[in-house]
C-alpha cells in the first residue's frame, strides 16, 4: 500500500503560492492531501513518474482598479489564470531515502499590469497588456529520508534545491524584457529544508508537514521572497490493498501477510497555508509584494491495482491577506497521475 501510496511521488505535493508568479518547492511522496506530503519514502530500487497539472483563478481585477494601485506606486498586475504542469520522477536509493526531480511548464494568461508615469509635472496611469507568458521552469531537486520505522508514528526530513533551468529573458507584446517575477523561471539557486510526519489509524492517516524555501538572488538583481508552506491532511482509505512488506535494519523484507492488490480509493481533506515575502530589486523590498493566504482542499485520490493513480483536489481560500501587487485567490484545481515501477 506504501508504493500505491506514492505513486504520486515523482510529482510530489506540488505547492504552488497561487499569488505568486513562480512554483514553491515540492514534497517528497503523495498520499496525503494536496499540498501536505507523507513521510512515506520507497522501497530500494523501486520508482514513479508522474505527471500534474495545477490550475490557478485568481480574483479579476478591472483596468480602473490596477490604474488607481499605479496611481500609489504600486505596479500591481493581473492574469485571467495561471497554469502549472509538471512532470516528475522519484526513485528509492535506500528503503528510508527518496530522491525526486520535477520540471514545471508554466502559462500566465494575458498579463496586465498598471503603471505610472510622470513627465514634469504630468502623472499618467494606465495599464499595459503584456501578453500570455509561458515556458519551462525551475527544475527541483529533493530528497526525504526516513527516520523512523514504517509503523506508528512516522517522521522524515526533506532537503533539496532549486535550479535555474526556467527562461528569464522572455519579453511583452512591445519586446520589453519582462520582470523577473514574471518569467518561467528566476535564476536563483534556492536552498529547501522541510519535515513531515504521519499516524495511522485503521484506514485514517493524519500527516503534517511543511517546507520552507531560501529565495537566492537571480534574474536583474531581483531576489523573490522566500517562501513556506505546510498544514494537515486527514485521508480515508478505501478498499483492500496490497500490504507492504516490513524491512528490517539490514535491508531484508518480510513479506507476511501479502494479499493480491486490489483498486482502491483515497478521501481527503487538507487545511493548508503559504505564505511569501516581499520580493527585492537592487536591494530595495517593494512593500506591496508578498503575503499569505489559508485554504481547505477536498480531494480523492484513485489506485489501481497495476500500479496506476489518479487524483484531484480543489483549493478553497479561508483567509487570506496577499498584498496589493498580486491579486486574491478564487481557486486552485489540481488534477494528477502517476505509475510506480
Amino acid at each position: 500500500m506504501t508504493c500505491r501510496f506514492l505513486v504520486g511521488a515523482a510529482l510530489a505535493a506540488l505547492a504552488t503560492p497561487a499569488f505568486a508568479d513562480h512554483t514553491g518547492p515540492s514534497g517528497v511522496g503523495s498520499g496525503s492531501g494536496l499540498n501536505v506530503f507523507a513521510p512515506d519514502t520507497l522501497d530500494e530500487g523501486r520508482g514513479a513518474v508522474g505527471f500534474r497539472i495545477l490550475y490557478t483563478r485568481p480574483e479579476h481585477r478591472s483596468d480602473q482598479e490596477l490604474e488607481q494601485l499605479a496611481a500609489e506606486h504600486i505596479h500591481a498586475h493581473n492574469t485571467d489564470y495561471n497554469l502549472n504542469a509538471s512532470i516528475g520522477v522519484a526513485y528509492g536509493i535506500t528503503h528510508r531515502l527518496t530522491v525526486s526531480a520535477e520540471l514545471p511548464y508554466l502559462r500566465r494568461d494575458r498579463l496586465r499590469e498598471g503603471e505610472h508615469s510622470q513627465v514634469g509635472p504630468v502623472a499618467t496611469n494606465a495599464v499595459e497588456r503584456l501578453g500570455t507568458v509561458s515556458g519551462i521552469g525551475d527544475l527541483d531537486l529533493l530528497a526525504k529520508y526516513r527516520l523512523t520505522g514504517e509503523d506508528g508514528l512516522r517522521f522524515a526530513i526533506v532537503g533539496g534545491i532549486k535550479a535555474p533551468t526556467g527562461s528569464t529573458h522572455k519579453h511583452d507584446l512591445e519586446g520589453e524584457r519582462l520582470e523577473t517575477e514574471h518569467q518561467p523561471g528566476t535564476g536563483s539557486w534556492d536552498p529547501i529544508v522541510g519535515a513531515s510526519a504521519a499516524m495511522k489509524a485503521g484506514a485514517v492517516q493524519l500527516t503534517a508537514s511543511a517546507l520552507y524555501q531560501f529565495a537566492g538572488k537571480g534574474a536583474q538583481d531581483t531576489r523573490l521572497g522566500d517562501r513556506l508552506q505546510g498544514g494537515f491532511s486527514i485521508a480515508h482509505h478505501f478498499g483492500e490493498s496490497k500490504e507492504a512488506p516490513h524491512h528490517h535494519d539490514d535491508g531484508e523484507a518480510e513479506h507476511h501477510h501479502h494479499h493480491e492488490a486490489h483498486d482502491s480509493w483515497d478521501a481527503f481533506v487538507e487545511l493548508g497555508g503559504e505564505w511569501e515575502g516581499r520580493q527585492e530589486i537592487a536591494g530595495i523590498a517593494e512593500r506591496a509584494s508578498g503575503g499569505s493566504w489559508i485554504y481547505a482542499a477536498p480531494g480523492v485520490r484513485f489506485n489501481s491495482r497495476s500500479g496506476w493513480s489518479a487524483g484531484a483536489a480543489v483549493a478553497l481560500p479561508l483567509w487570506q491577506h496577499i498584498r496589493n501587487s498580486h491579486p486574491d485567490n478564487r481557486f486552485r484545481a489540481m488534477l494528477s497521475v502517476g505509475k510506480s515501477f
